[in-house]
């Protein structure tokens, strides 16, 4: 059961962003046909002017392993959200861009959805980037998206988590 799971949603991240946010079955095999979204709206606030961003859900490992690489391009105002059940080490926890066409830029967020840091990643580069303390989510945007709407440390995210995702530790 557990790979169906992983196997939908899965597929469900490698899915092209943008539009309506569609829905997947939640794979729990005993769902009454009910779906979850594959993607939520990630709204910053604390910043002027701040701005949302339609950000695919990568909450378990092998999506979060995988989240935006092999893909042509990314809509301007998509993303791509990776959640943790538990707060993460920054020391040991980095993102690449191995296999991501094109730039992007990561705010890494706390478990109360602050802003903790932002960097701007360069396409295709092995080069790790880290959060500068432990932190629970991370937005992936298209490079300079955060800072063209004012988003910087200390700015808030607002979310909700669909019930029926699963979240790998």
């Amino acid at each position: 059961m557990r790979s169906v799971q992983l196997t939908l949603l899965c597929l469900a991240a490698l899915v092209g962003c943008g539009g309506d946010a569609p829905t997947v079955p939640n794979g729990n095999g005993n769902n009454g046909g009910n779906t979850i979204p594959k993607a939520i709206t990630v709204a910053f606030t604390g910043s002027t002017p701040g701005g949302t961003l339609n950000a695919e859900i990568a909450a378990l490992r092998a999506a979060r392993e995988t989240g935006l690489m092999n893909r042509a391009s990314i809509a301007a105002d998509s993303g791509m959200i990776f959640i943790w059940a538990a707060d993460q080490n920054p020391q040991t926890s980095g993102f690449w861009m191995l296999n991501t066409n094109f730039d992007l830029a990561i705010a890494f967020l706390d478990a109360n959805k602050r802003v903790i840091n932002i960097a701007e990643m360069t396409r295709l580069s092995t080069t790790l980037h880290f959060a500068a303390a432990p932190f629970r989510y991370a937005v992936e945007a298209p490079r300079g998206w955060f800072a063209t709407r004012g988003i910087v440390a200390g700015a808030t995210a607002t979310f909700t988590v669909p019930a029926g995702v699963i979240i790998d530790p």
